[in-house]
């Protein structure tokens, strides 16, 4: 009697666990999606250092937008096009023009690292076919193209689904293909930026 009471303790036992373990995953709380598809951000352009972009230009108005094609866990592929426009300060040294316009278009990786609860923090890097286009008003004066690469990060903070708002930073670096001397290339061939970013992500 003794055992076959034991043999039944047993095995209600056993039964209450493998159901409380079928149950507990229908219970826990679904984790929160962390993709994101697409952002549309305004871009405060910044030239830093010894280059033409830096000493002879303000940046004025610049936007964004990347699309993701691909994603796995927490990494994102997407294409990327931005577009900044600078008003040239100084005509010595950027020519006779009004405005030098700026455009990447490109191929951006980032990774998304959860901080706390709707809060992602997002380091990218991009790599892209840059171009440079100098004109005023009424017309173009040239085009220059090149390539350029950029490193940086965002944090964003899910308002509700998957639309997020986010502000991030970036540092990048273009090489527009130019023809001057020697001495001059670095000056006008080679342009750092530091950029800031304010968008919105879905």
């Amino acid at each position: 009697m003794k055992t076959i009471f034991f043999i039944l303790l047993l095995f209600l036992g056993t039964v209450g666990h493998a159901q409380d373990t079928l149950m507990k995953p229908m219970l826990r709380k679904k984790p929160e999606a962390r993709n994101e598809y697409i952002s549309i951000y305004r871009i405060f352009p910044n030239g830093i250092g010894n280059n033409v972009l830096a000493k002879a230009h303000n940046g004025q108005g610049a936007v964004g937008v990347t699309v993701t094609f691909y994603e796995h866990n927490m990494l994102h592929v997407q294409g990327l096009y931005e577009f900044m426009q600078y008003e040239v300060t100084d005509r010595s040294l950027a020519a006779n023009v009004q405005y030098t316009n700026l455009a990447n278009y490109g191929v951006q990786g980032l990774y998304k690292i959860p901080i706390v609860n709707k809060v992602d923090l997002n380091p990218k890097f991009s790599v892209t076919y840059m171009t440079l286009h100098q004109r005023d008003n009424r017309s173009s004066y040239g085009k220059q193209e090149g390539y350029g690469f950029s490193a940086g990060f965002d944090t964003d903070f899910r308002i509700a689904g998957g639309f997020r708002v986010f502000a991030g930073l970036g540092y990048a670096w273009s090489f527009p293909k130019t023809h001057t001397n020697e001495e001059y290339k670095s000056f006008f061939g080679s342009l750092q930026q530091l950029n800031i970013q304010l968008g919105i992500k879905f």
